[in-house]
């Protein structure tokens, strides 16, 4: 770990002072009020907790009650240069104009994980002596050659009829003389026990789990498909245990699950210039299986 904080404050260096408004109850005999909390989720990096007392309560939308809240929160955070922040859902509207989803940012980061992914996955065996089949999108399908082929014995891709071959095929198996199969038979379902699923793979291929007999890296639903035993796990993108207990689990049960990490990826792949994926793993985050 410590080599990681090394290499992120050398490449990034300035400190970063990110956000958070949550809401907590009111007290019936006093007026809104704040209270500020500061966590160190990193060496370089803080979460500021604003409790905005106001549950119980409809002082919150007034208007004169949030211009005045909204005062004291810009003064603060522009002495203090936290920037950006994260509303929770309850109290949305100071600084967030839209609703924020990180759903699409958590798939990203496991795409950009996969490997990890499949490494995590108990019973698979040797991955070395799989056939595996890949399905996706071309830019996904090229990903995977460039990612996976030194690391089993055969990589299938199968694609829709008319769809181009990937072009990253012919290259990896001239550099690394293990076989790039490309087919639009789905009989290739037959030979493999492994499937990874890159989100937005052709609709024609929905049908085709219930046919599978293997598990299914399902990367576009974050899940993962034993259909032989018939289970089913979440895939998870979580904060470390370490960070969990700076961060407290009161706060991180009161947000909807991922979203805070969600954002924090966000954020530092933005300010940093590299992929979520990248700083998630910067920020010491770690894929769970939850079933």
């Amino acid at each position: 770990m410590s080599q990681i904080l090394f290499s992120r404050k050398k490449a990034f260096g300035a400190i970063m002072n990110i956000g958070l408004l949550l809401p907590v109850k009111k007290k019936k005999w006093k007026p809104v009020s704040l209270e500020i909390r500061y966590v160190e989720i990193l060496e370089d990096i803080n979460l500021v907790v604003c409790y905005i007392s106001c549950l119980g309560s409809d002082a919150i939308y007034r208007k004169g009650t949030r211009r005045r809240l909204k005062a004291k929160l810009d003064a603060m955070f522009r002495e203090g240069n936290v920037w950006p922040v994260f509303e929770h859902s309850w109290i949305k509207g100071f600084y967030q104009s839209k609703d924020y989803r990180f759903d699409e940012i958590l798939r990203e980061v496991a795409v950009g994980r996969t490997d990890e992914i499949i490494s995590k996955i108990k019973g698979l065996g040797i991955l070395a002596n799989k056939e595996i089949l890949v399905t996706g999108q071309s830019a996904h399908l090229e990903y995977a050659i460039e990612k996976l082929i030194t690391k089993v014995k055969t990589m299938n891709i199968l694609i829709p009829e008319g769809a181009s071959e990937p072009r990253e095929a012919e290259k990896a198996f001239a550099e690394t003389g293990i076989p790039v199969h490309i087919t639009t038979d789905f009989d290739i379902l037959k030979r493999v026990r492994l499937w990874l699923r890159f989100p937005d793979d052709h609709e024609s291929f929905d049908v085709l789990p219930e046919r599978f007999d293997g598990t299914i890296v399902d990367l576009g639903a974050m899940k993962i498909i034993d259909t032989k035993l018939r289970k089913i796990f979440s895939i998870n993108i979580e904060f470390s245990d370490r960070i969990k207990r700076r961060i407290g689990q009161q706060i991180l049960n009161s947000l909807e699950k991922g979203a805070l990490e969600g954002f924090m990826v966000a954020v530092c792949a933005n300010a940093w210039d590299i992929s979520v994926s990248e700083a998630s793993v910067l920020l010491d985050m770690r894929l769970s299986f939850q079933s």
